[in-house]
């Protein structure tokens, strides 16, 4: 058996054999796209140890490993629905829900979070979208990160179809986090 020893408690946990161990990005490298007449599929290229464990992600999961591997660019999008229990269907009901880009920032320890959350800063839809340490990152690093949050809910709002959440993932919010947060509290560490 497999354990895994949790950060909280620091007790040990049985690491179970089902697919929800599995994440979406590390089942796509090991699978490819082929060609056929009906269109694309996703074909299993793998055969190593729990090859059968990978085979029923994938037929589990064939839709989104399909558009996960045609579009690289948005791993980032089916990584967070995943790890959220989103699905499509669901992030439409939040279609007309007034959702804002929520930040919790620890001034001492200096880690950053964000999500999505609703007017009463309650955080929505189970994940967040972003954990960082500001310490640990450059000031290009941290823009990065700001940058890919920023299209992550972007991605999120769009498939929701909640203008109001679109609004504030606009990319100007950047130089507010640059100034706000990292210039404010980064430690330079040399």
């Amino acid at each position: 058996m497999e354990f895994r020893q949790e950060v909280e408690t620091g007790t040990f946990k049985i690491v179970s054999n089902t697919d929800t161990t599995l994440k979406i990005k590390e089942v796509a490298t090991k699978c490819r796209l082929v060609k056929t007449d009906n269109g694309v599929k996703v074909e299993l290229a793998y055969t190593g140890p729990n090859a059968s464990k990978y085979m029923q992600y994938v037929e589990k999961h064939k839709e989104e490993l399909t558009k996960y591997l045609m579009n690289p660019d948005e791993a980032d999008l089916y990584e967070w629905m995943e790890t959220s229990h989103q699905t499509p269907e669901t992030l439409k009901r939040h279609e007309k829900e007034n959702l804002i880009l929520y930040v919790s920032f620890d001034p001492e320890s200096h880690k950053m979070s964000t999500g999505i959350a609703d007017e009463n800063i309650t955080m929505k839809l189970g994940s967040t979208l972003m954990n960082i340490n500001v310490d640990e990152l450059t000031r290009d690093e941290f823009k990065l990160a700001i940058y890919n949050m920023l299209l992550l809910a972007d991605e999120i709002s769009v498939m929701m179809g909640n203008a109001g959440l679109r609004k504030m993932a606009n990319i100007q919010i950047v130089k507010t986090y640059l100034t706000e947060i990292y210039d404010k509290y980064h430690e330079n560490i040399d």
